[in-house]
């Protein structure tokens, strides 16, 4: 038999979440989340599990293909510790307090801890070996015994979590199997990403491969996906190469918020206004800078550190992913319980504000969202990492759609049938890939697009190509409509299908059907191609209009909709870009072996 590894026509596309907290979180356990680590894995498998405020918790649709609990590293082993009779950390006076019978002494103590964990100013005891590695080895032991290669792939994975003056800079860290170093990498130890990438390079020296997840660019301020480094200092190749070997992704939807991109940054997108969450990640009602935030933004920003330093270092894949901290995936807009615990956990607390200081603190704008889409060779832990280094994966805002792109020189409709994977992968490179360039310098990639709608979901309006360049002006972005669910042409003009699907009625929430296409295929063309140009492409697929969690909170509890959030939504699917020309990973990085060369050779 050929090895299926030498067959990337017959890839499976598997979908799953990379960000998942448990009790075991210091932030989820304070609002009273009690739900363990092996619970996030029963949940993902399709059973139920307990919420916070004794509902049920089951997903609603079916169970996910894989699942990578991400508790955080900060105070990691701090919450099992304390359910351990004679555990070292007992002896703390701290601890004592807090287990104590004084009411008040406990929550002093309680409101320590967790001012620790917030402004990251660690207190050492619970910083200790005997507190982290015993809780660190047990993740890895529960990742393990739920690990079912073919069927269910139980990653190994935390977050290192710093926010600079609330300014998020959070990280999930991903192994490719559980040979791991000894603890995890904390913001209390160093909130600098620069010092995170060199453990990770120690850590895959000495053991398995891994990789770091940015999340909530959104509401980072700007940092990000800054043009210096973190210290302030410019960026050269080095820097450039350390960071996209360990960082090839980047989480583009979750429950607070997008990050793809916005108004501001992209006036002419009638649909960057989605899921807008614009303050900083925790400092709520403080406005976060767009330029630096958002990952379009970035895609284009790298073209320019390229072109002066030679590697892109923002050359990366996109996946969605929750942030869900009640050990669940949360991403279905009809069955919403809420982030975290009792913070969100009822219709009540999600759709009504509540003033702690001067910040207006609310769930009212958190999302749904999202999961991460795979095309792999198989469902185990080693093949979906695989895909994820080579970036053939997608980002949904919760739905199952499944997203194809593939770029070549030479596609025709002729291409748009069954055998549409073996002809991408034979004559072009997969999202994700880097296409050389070819025969004819002058020539116009194109680009084959495909994409399925979620059996449980409104059917699909439209297929787009976002694309980003590089020219002796500067960047430019634009979007083009290449499918339309009607099944008529974009008009050539506008670059838009001249249909859409209408909104549900808010009455009943039942999505609307007309306009819209269960399955969409189209092969495009760049019009405005320039050969001198450095370019990135992506495909964003739209669904039809459905109704928003929020709307279905009111609808059901009789509540006041809020009117500062849509009462619709258009949930979407974004494919990992290709990039055109020199470009990302050229270089250094390629002549050393590791991901990224340049050409078809990058994705068989």
């Amino acid at each position: 038999m050929v090895p299926r590894a030498s067959r990337p026509a017959e890839r499976e596309v598997y979908f799953g979440d990379l960000h998942v907290h448990s009790s075991w979180s210091i932030d989820a356990f304070g609002a009273g989340v009690r739900a363990e680590p092996g619970d996030a894995y029963r949940y993902a498998k399709g059973e139920p599990i307990r919420h916070a405020t004794g509902a049920t918790l089951r997903l609603s649709g079916p169970p996910l293909d894989f699942l990578a609990l991400t508790d955080h590293a900060e105070y990691l082993g701090v919450i099992p510790a304390l359910s351990i009779p004679g555990h070292p950390l007992h002896r703390q006076p701290l601890i004592q307090r807090l287990l104590g019978e004084d009411r008040d002494d406990m929550d002093q103590a309680w409101r320590r801890i967790q001012d620790g964990f917030r402004t990251q100013r660690g207190l050492p005891a619970l910083m200790d070996d005997a507190v982290v590695r015993p809780a660190w080895n047990a993740l890895v032991e529960i990742a393990n015994a739920h690990d079912d290669p073919g069927r269910f792939t139980a990653f190994v994975g935390f977050e290192y979590s710093p926010h600079p003056q609330g300014q998020n800079l959070h990280r999930n860290v991903i192994f490719r199997g559980d040979r791991v170093p000894e603890r995890p990498f904390s913001a209390m130890e160093d909130p600098d990403p620069e010092s995170l990438w060199r453990w990770m390079d120690r850590a895959r020296s000495e053991g398995d491969d891994l990789l770091a997840i940015p999340h909530n660019a959104n509401g980072s301020n700007g940092l990000m996906f800054a043009r210096t480094r973190t210290d302030g200092g410019p960026i050269d190749a080095h820097w450039a190469e350390t960071r996209l070997r360990n960082e090839p992704l980047v989480e583009v939807f979750q429950i607070k918020g997008q990050s793809e991109t916005r108004p501001a940054l992209s006036p002419e997108d009638e649909w960057a206004d989605f899921e807008v969450v614009p303050w900083q990640t925790v400092r709520a009602r403080v406005p976060s800078e767009p330029v630096g935030s958002y990952a379009r933004e970035a895609l284009t920003a790298g073209l320019e550190i390229e072109a002066r330093v030679g590697t892109n270092p923002y050359a990366f894949g996109l996946v969605g992913s929750t942030d869900g901290h009640n050990a669940a995936s949360t991403v279905d807009e009809a069955d919403y319980p809420g982030k975290i615990g009792f913070t969100d956990g009822t219709p009540e607390r999600r759709l009504r504000r509540t003033e702690e200081g001067d910040d207006a603190v609310t769930a009212t704008f958190w999302g749904a969202a999202g999961l991460a889409g795979v095309w792999a060779d198989a469902n185990t832990r080693a093949d979906l990492f695989d895909a994820m280094r080579r970036r053939e994966v997608f980002a949904t805002s919760g739905p199952r759609l499944r997203v194809r792109v593939f770029g070549g020189w030479d596609f025709t409709t002729a291409d748009l049938g069954p055998e549409l994977a073996r002809a991408g992968y034979a004559r072009g490179v997969p999202m994700g890939g880097r296409l050389a360039r070819g025969a004819d310098p002058d020539a116009a990639p194109t680009f084959l697009v495909a994409a399925q709608k979620d059996p449980r979901e409104a059917p699909i309006e439209r297929i787009q190509i976002v694309k980003g360049w590089l020219d002796e002006d500067g960047v430019h972005e634009r979007v083009y409509d290449v499918a339309c669910g009607d099944g008529g042409p974009p008009d050539a003009g506008t670059r838009r299908c001249t249909g859409s699907i209408p909104p549900p009625d808010l009455s009943t929430c039942e999505p609307k059907t007309s306009g819209g296409a269960a399955e969409l295929r189209a092969v495009w063309r760049d019009p405005d191609h320039d050969p001198r140009a450095r370019a990135f492409y992506y495909a964003r697929v739209l669904q039809g209009p459905t109704c928003r969690w929020s709307t279905w909170d009111a609808l059901r509890s009789g509540l006041p909709r809020p009117e500062e959030v849509p009462a619709v939504i258009q949930e979407r699917a974004l494919s990992s870009p290709i990039w055109v020309g020199l470009h990302a990973g050229a270089g250094r990085q390629a002549s050393k072996g590791l991901p990224g060369g340049v050409g078809r050779s990058a994705n068989p």
